[in-house]
Parts: structure tokens; sequence; C-alpha cells
């Protein structure tokens, strides 16, 4: 296989079908478009936003201190499920227009971003303002409501949009915090404790069964949790079942020897590697890096643990991942995605281009190299 890009997905504007016309365009197969996500809308079209609207028979209302489980849906939550209605019916007519037009002989791949289940149970709030986390009876509804959302989003884009691939990106930025019992509590004096790693793991394999399920099947699951995986990712969500991760995304600006190391150990295996190449640094610079540089940050570290350029034969790049690490420390996965949002359309188009280019001056390197 080739090594090819997929789109990060968050995009600036609030028009769904100029940004799915401008992704289909720059990313022709065998590279993957994404569902356009437009934070510039509101509250309602993030990614909080979009898992709200992805749980149904739970209402949900928009406070001022975030998502929480409700009586009845609010009007945000209304709007956030209108938008993601909106936003699959533009992609859906974007590339009917393209397929009718000749300008794409078939649909290209498809990538889609959602909010794990233990992240959302982490920031969406119970009535009295806490945590969804703290409660067992609401984290198990709160997970099996988005794994039946989630599954009906894939088929309904199965149906409409056509991919030839369908690959399902699970975001999950506050993992590590939830297991490691740093999430805090509303009155940000005291922590939530640490989430039991059954808990944790039943959670994600909750999901990842019902998007295997037949009728919503995506092709592949990747989960992106802000960081390296550790030894306890990777036993509890690459096990062999059906409810198995086909792989991680990982970020190549914040990886040290050892996570290249179990990079290796996971791509030996067979299991799936999707690199994001942008640091913090390099969205706010007002120059991107060179193609070389990028291909670079893969490429490098690859060949130093003595591994051949060949091995690279089934990975993916992306721009950026749930949450990167800039010189002022940690800055959270949704304010980094939100920040491609915030630049102009050109600017997020050539980061885009920019890692598909790396993408292909990886893969020729590779070829050259086999």
């Amino acid at each position: 296989m080739a090594i090819v890009s997929f789109a990060p997905g968050v995009m600036p504007g609030t028009d769904p079908s100029e940004s799915a016309r401008a992704l289909e365009a720059e990313l022709p197969a065998p590279h993957s478009p994404a569902l356009p996500e437009l934070p510039a809308r509101g509250h309602a079209a993030g990614l909080m936003g979009r898992a709200a609207a992805m749980l149904p028979e739970m209402p949900t209302d928009l406070t001022s201190y975030g998502w929480r489980l409700a009586s009845g849906p609010g009007s945000d939550a209304r709007r956030a499920s209108t938008l993601l209605r909106a936003d699959v019916d533009a992609l859906a007519d974007v590339r009917g227009e393209r397929l009718e037009s000749g300008a794409a002989e078939a649909s290209p791949p498809l990538t889609v971003f959602v909010l794990g289940p233990v992240s959302l149970c982490a920031a969406l709030a119970l009535p009295d303002g806490e945590k969804t986390l703290i409660d067992h009876g609401a984290r198990r509804d709160v997970t099996e409501s988005l794994a039946d959302g989630v599954s009906e989003l894939l088929a309904r884009l199965r149906r409409t949009a056509s991919p030839s691939q369908l690959r399902l990106v699970l975001l999950e930025p506050d993992h590590h915090r939830v297991r490691t019992g740093g999430v805090p509590t509303v009155s940000g004096y005291r922590s939530i404790r640490a989430l039991p790693r059954d808990d944790a793991r039943a959670m994600l394999g909750t999901v990842l069964a019902a998007v295997r399920a037949e009728g919503a099947a995506a092709d592949e699951v990747l989960i992106d949790l802000g960081r390296a995986p550790e030894d306890e990712a990777v036993q509890d969500l690459l096990a062999r079942s059906e409810a198995r991760a086909d792989g991680f995304v990982l970020p190549t600006t914040t990886m040290r020897p050892p996570d290249w190391e179990r990079a290796a150990e996971l791509t030996e295996a067979g299991a799936r590697c999707a690199f994001s190449v942008l640091g913090a640094e390099d969205l706010g610079a007002q120059l991107l890096p060179e193609v070389s540089t990028l291909a670079e940050r893969v490429a490098g570290p690859w060949q130093a643990m003595g591994m051949p350029l060949s091995s690279l034969d089934d990975l993916t790049l992306t721009a950026v991942g749930a949450e990167v690490v800039g010189r002022g420390g940690p800055v959270r996965g949704g304010l980094t995605r939100d920040g491609l949002a915030r630049l102009s359309l050109v600017s997020a188009l050539r980061t885009v281009t920019r890692v598909r280019d790396a993408a292909e001056a990886l893969e020729d390197r590779r070829r050259q190299a086999s």
C-alpha cells in the first residue's frame, strides 16, 4: 500500500459546501478528505457540539460551564443536530456534483473525526454540573448512546457519500488525564478519582464494537490519544476481537525514542500508524515547514532505529492530532484543532496540501528504497 494523507477535518469558515469542495479537490484518491468540522459557526458546530448531536435519546443543552445532560434538548443541541445533518448533506451533494461533472471517476476515501467516549464523559456534565465521569450509570448510558449515534452517522455517510474507504478517528485527548485522576471537579478544588482501566477499556470497546457492526462498518478505526500510546492502550485497544482498533495517530513532534520503538513494533505487528507531522509552533508560524522537513519527521527517526524506509508501506500522514505540545506546555486538543479554523481558507488548504505532498515525497523515498 502507498503512503497517503488524510485531512484534519477542522476547517475555517461557515460554509460546509465550500469546505467539502475544497478538501475534495485538494485530496484526490488515494488521499482522504474528511467530513468538515466548522467551529466558526459556534459551539454547536465544534467537536463537543457534534458529539452532543450524536447522542440519541439523551438530550443535552449548553450552559455557561459547557455541555450537560438535560431533561430536554436545548436550542443549541437542536442546532448541533441540524448542523451535522447539513454537513453530511453538503458533502453528499459535493461528491455527487464531482461525479456528474466527470471531475472524479469515483468517490475517494473519507475520514470522520468523533470525540471518544472517555473524553466525552470527562467534558459532558450531569444536570447538576458535575462531570458525567463520576457516575457509572451515566457513563454507560452516554457511551451506549454515542455508539449508536456514531454508527448511524457512518451508515448515513456510506449511503450518501459512497466513500471507497471509510476511516473513523476517535479523538481521546483526555484519556490519559481520566486514567490518572487528572480531571478536575466542577469546583476546580479537587480532581475526579482515576477511572479504572477496565471501565475505560469497556467504554471504548462499546463504541468500537458498534462501528464494526454490519451497516456502519468502518473500514479502519484509529485512536488518537493526543500522545504516543503506552503499553496499556496498545494491549487494551488492539486485542483480537470485534472491539478492536486498527491503530493509533502518533504525534511526531513530541515523540521520543521509546515512542518510535513502539511505533515500529506496532507496524511490524500489523497495526496501522498515522503520524501527525505539525506542531503548535508550526501552526502559529508565518511559513509552514518544507515538504522535505515534514517527510524527514517520519523518515529520520525511523531510519535512526535501523528500520528500512521500505517498511513504511502502510502508514498515513495528517496535519495535527488530538493534542500537541508547544513551548508553553500542553495545548488542549480542542484549541489546537480549532486553531486550524482560525486560519484563512487559503492557509488551511496550504496546510492540507503540504502534508499531502509530504506523504507523496515519503512514498517516493520508500519506493526508491524497495
